[in-house]
């Protein structure tokens, strides 16, 4: 006789079976829905082709112009710094710390003897030392003879007298060092012991000389000493409200180079190594004596920032304007399409196939040079509100501005290209037994 248990265990597990096997036949269903539902997405995608390339590429030009941004952004700064470095290393400077009051002393009594009295501690060939290490570009010496309170320039010829005006004694590699470009190319003349010298503009105001190449009747003087004047140092950088004279007259002046300064360009990367031996290469037997510092360039940062940064808002404002292309691009073939009626009916009464894209190019050219306009407006008083906000001066630059619409009607121009040859295209016949 069977147990009654013993059949209750040979059904027990039946239960479970028939669940497992529901929950099969459910999975099966599901994923027979998802074949089926992505089945009809890709017929009626792959049916309009052109429209669904389209808008995949305007999807993948936001996103990448967002993401583009922020990794753009990340990179400029690190670009930055890396310039800012790159600046700080490049130069160095070489000082005679602890030697200006013997010498003072020492140039005070021998000033004016001959050029046995006067003391240096720099070597004549400073400059051809330092060439001869291969990450060096360019090095010079300089003495700043009004720092040291012994020069007095005038021009007796307008009658003017005492100009406060810098005197610099620097050798022609100190300019190169110091990426100051003179108008004419002898600047080797520093290295000699002529009176000639350059000036820089603001400089040449003060003295009431004009920046001109023709400087045969050009003059000052120094210390009662007629200078001929034989170039300009334009732009703005520490020369320019200075008179620049040969580095050896400067010394002669006064008497010692206890305050002068070697400047030494490296090339990119090399700031440190050159610093370690610069000591070394320019007094052998006695680096001790000479102090090195590196040399932070703000203009050329200033440059290398305001570049770097221009750079890559270009960059991601022609993702932008690609965007907005493919946006009006898809809009407008949205419109050729539900306009095939309209489009037939034309070209059946005799338009011909460029009035018909004429139609389209112009409403992107409109469109186009309509927003242009709107965003140059926007984009001005965004300027001025941020400029506003951060307690900035507000610089606007009517250029760029008047540029928006234009920049607007090409990118219309662009967008409604493909659309109106698309158009053009449509035979009547067809259109107008479109639905």
């Amino acid at each position: 006789m069977t147990n009654s248990l013993d059949f209750l265990d040979e059904d027990a597990p039946a239960e479970p079976k028939r669940k497992r096997r529901n929950r099969k036949r459910k999975r099966g269903n599901i994923f027979l829905r998802l074949r089926d539902l992505m089945r009809d997405v890709s017929v009626e995608l792959s049916s309009r082709m052109s429209r669904t390339v389209l808008m995949v590429s305007a999807v993948a030009f936001s996103t990448g112009a967002l993401l583009a941004s922020v990794g753009i952004s990340q990179n400029a700064a690190h670009q930055i710094d890396a310039d800012i470095a790159a600046s700080a290393t490049r130069q160095i400077l070489v000082t005679i710390p602890g030697q200006s009051e013997d010498a003072e002393e020492s140039a005070g009594e021998d000033v004016g003897d001959d050029d046995a009295g006067v003391k240096e501690l720099l070597p004549a060939d400073t400059e051809d030392r330092l060439a001869g290490i291969d990450t060096v570009q360019a090095s010079g010496r300089r003495l700043d003879l009004d720092l040291l309170g012994r020069s007095e320039v005038s021009r007796p010829v307008i009658g003017k007298d005492s100009i406060n005006v810098g005197v610099k004694g620097v050798a022609s590699g100190y300019l190169e060092a110091a990426e100051i470009a003179p108008t004419t190319d002898m600047a080797w003349v520093l290295d000699g012991e002529q009176n000639v010298a350059f000036l820089g503009e603001a400089a040449a105001e003060k003295l009431g000389i004009p920046v001109t190449s023709d400087t045969r009747s050009l003059s000052v003087n120094l210390n009662n000493v007629g200078y001929s004047i034989i170039g300009f140092l334009p732009g703005e950088h520490s020369f320019s409200d200075s008179m620049v004279i040969p580095y050896h007259n400067a010394v002669e002046v006064a008497g010692s180079d206890s305050e002068s300064q070697v400047l030494i360009l490296t090339k990119l990367g090399a700031g440190s190594q050159v610093s370690g031996v610069a000591r070394l290469a320019i007094l052998p037997a006695q680096p001790e004596k000479l102090a090195v510092s590196q040399v932070i360039a703000p203009n050329v940062i200033r440059e290398n920032v305001s570049d770097q940064l221009t750079t890559q808002a270009t960059w991601v404002g022609a993702f932008l304007i690609v965007l907005t292309i493919l946006l009006i691009t898809n809009s407008m073939i949205v419109s050729v399409t539900a306009r095939t009626t309209e489009i037939g009916v034309r070209r059946a009464l005799g338009a011909s196939r460029s009035s018909v894209g004429g139609v389209f190019l112009c409403e992107g050219a409109l469109i186009g040079a309509l927003g242009g306009l709107a965003g140059a407006a926007l984009a001005s008083v965004v300027i001025t509100v941020v400029a506003a906000v951060n307690d900035w001066s507000a610089y606007l630059n009517p250029g760029w501005i008047a540029l928006g619409p234009v920049l607007g009607m090409v990118v219309g121009l662009v967008a409604s290209a493909y659309p109106a040859m698309r158009a053009a295209t449509i035979q009547p016949a067809i259109a107008v037994r479109s639905d």
